[in-house]
């Protein structure tokens, strides 16, 4: 016995199903996800050319710095990258590379080392700080406390040997600008380290 033909209307609604459930399908995971936009950072010029030597102002947006030079509006500003530290895993942060600028924030002195000039510091997020070996430019520190945030140069790592005999890889910042100018009203807490210029 042979089968019956199935009405039109029933063939054209299990082609309209196939044909939707096709399209969930690619709507849902077909495809890539689109890319977040990139984010476009100072140039090694700029960063030359507007700070070197020279402090500047930050603006309050914590995931990108926003640095302007001391007599810009408000409305004009260049974005760095924060410094993380090195193997930091924090979600759409890339590794450092050497030769690039960023903005040390919340960093702590935490003793002078050898050659003049140089620090051992504790930098990164709120979270997680890691040893950073800080080579001053401009400043000459004082004492140990915070610093306020200054725009820095990636040099690569340094080979430590701890007490133990073990050697570690420390990376090494170096000062480009002075530290940022304090714009919070009154004089700078006494919990940062203090400075002047060399």
């Amino acid at each position: 016995m042979r089968p019956r033909p199935e009405p039109r209307f029933h063939l054209i609604a299990k082609i309209a199903l196939v044909l939707a459930g096709l399209m969930v399908a690619a709507a849902c995971g077909g495809g890539p996800a689109p890319e977040a936009p990139r984010i476009r950072y100072a140039s090694a010029e700029e960063v030359e050319l507007q700070f070197r030597g020279k402090p500047f102002i930050l603006g309050d947006n914590n995931e990108v710095a926003e640095v302007r030079a001391v007599g810009w509006p408000t409305d004009r500003f260049l974005r760095l990258p924060f410094w993380f530290g090195v193997n930091i895993l924090v979600p759409g942060v890339m590794q450092p590379k050497e030769g690039d600028y960023y903005v040390i924030s919340e960093a702590m002195l935490d003793k002078p080392l050898d050659p003049p000039g140089e620090w051992m510091i504790e930098a990164g997020s709120t979270l997680v700080k890691q040893e950073t070996v800080f080579q001053t430019t401009v400043t000459k520190y004082l004492g140990t406390g915070k610093i306020l945030p200054t725009i820095v140069q990636y040099l690569g790592k340094r080979s430590f040997k701890t007490p133990e005999g073990k050697t570690v890889e420390i990376p090494v910042l170096r000062e480009v600008s002075a530290p940022m100018k304090w714009t919070l009203g009154g004089s700078i807490p006494a919990s940062y380290a203090h400075f002047r210029r060399q």
